[in-house]
């Protein structure tokens, strides 16, 4: 094994641990709270998806291709069905994060006391149901399809090196120029559903809280100073607490928006079978948003303290 291909497997496993370590922390600093508000519950979802793929995906798969191992058939169906619940529940869950943070601050000065929908606390849990069986339901497919012959795997490398796996958490299995009409049909559904539909809205509720944040900033500036004495610093009220998470989620929903850009551009402009780091490529991409994110949302919520912890 060349020494590039190591440092990659190197980053890999690093990458891997410091998102099994930061997703683990935000869904014990969550469960740990006095009582379970939407927001906190779509973390929870998101983190909860985040693991699925690490644990029971990221790490068999670099484990397997260390060792040069050939799983069983039925190991590469549950390698992918994992990999489709936990990519898209932790997209559903985003999705659902960033359209609550827009309800909550969009006219936010005459809402203040007004719950939205997603406040109640049953409609949350609704939807984090629907978003776990929206994830198993369009990842089975690709458990339930038959998997390609070994023979009709590409064998690439450089030199006596090849990497001839038939084996792989990718879903589709559908190179560009060899696939046929059902896995065509599932990876184009698959695609403008569960990733395209939910980029746009990302996009789209992302660029108008970034609209509010301005628009407020604006008229507050506009304000002339109050009389009196300067109030004396100290803990940071609900207002300031409340932007401060939400630029924490406009942080964590730009890194979203490029990942999940650069993943759509991947899966339709490269071909698996030509492209000799594709599973490192896919696995890039992917984990960009799933380790960052659980510090950037822990981080501007004020999650990440000791005693949430432990």
């Amino acid at each position: 094994m060349e020494p590039a291909v190591i440092a990659l497997f190197v980053c890999r496993s690093l990458v891997c641990v410091l998102g099994i370590i930061g997703n683990g922390a935000l869904l014990v600093s969550v469960l740990k709270q006095s009582g379970f508000k939407t927001f906190e519950i779509f973390l929870a979802g998101m983190a909860s998806s985040n693991l699925v793929e690490s644990l029971l995906v990221d790490i068999p798969d670099i484990l397997t291709e260390l060792a040069g191992l050939r799983p069983e058939r039925w190991f590469c169906k549950v390698l992918k069905l994992m990999s489709g619940m936990g990519e898209t529940g932790s997209i559903l869950f985003t999705l659902l994060i960033c359209v609550f943070r827009y309800q909550k601050l969009r006219d936010a000065a005459t809402r203040v006391s007004l719950p939205t929908m997603l406040d109640r606390v049953r409609n949350a849990w609704l939807l984090s149901a629907v978003s776990w069986v929206v994830a198993f339901s369009f990842s089975l497919p690709s458990a339930l399809m038959e998997l390609p012959k070994e023979d009709q795997f590409v064998s690439y490398g450089q030199g006596n090196e090849t990497d001839s796996r038939a084996c792989s958490s990718d879903l589709f299995d559908c190179p560009l120029l060899d696939c046929s009409l059902g896995r065509q049909v599932y990876k184009m559904a698959y695609m403008l559903l569960l990733n395209g539909l939910p980029l746009v809205i990302v996009l789209v509720c992302s660029f108008l809280m970034v609209k509010v944040l301005y628009h407020n900033h604006k008229a507050l500036s506009d304000q002339p100073p109050a009389p009196g004495p300067e109030p004396r610093p100290g803990r940071p009220g609900r207002q300031a607490a409340f932007q401060r998470s939400t630029l924490a989620v406009l942080a964590a929903l730009f890194i979203f928006q490029l990942a999940w850009i650069l993943h759509l551009v991947f899966q339709f402009a490269l071909d698996s079978q030509e492209f000799p780091y594709w599973s490192h490529a896919d696995f890039f991409l992917s984990a960009s948003y799933s380790t960052a994110s659980p510090y950037i949302y822990a981080i501007g919520n004020n999650l990440f303290r000791l005693k949430s912890c432990f």
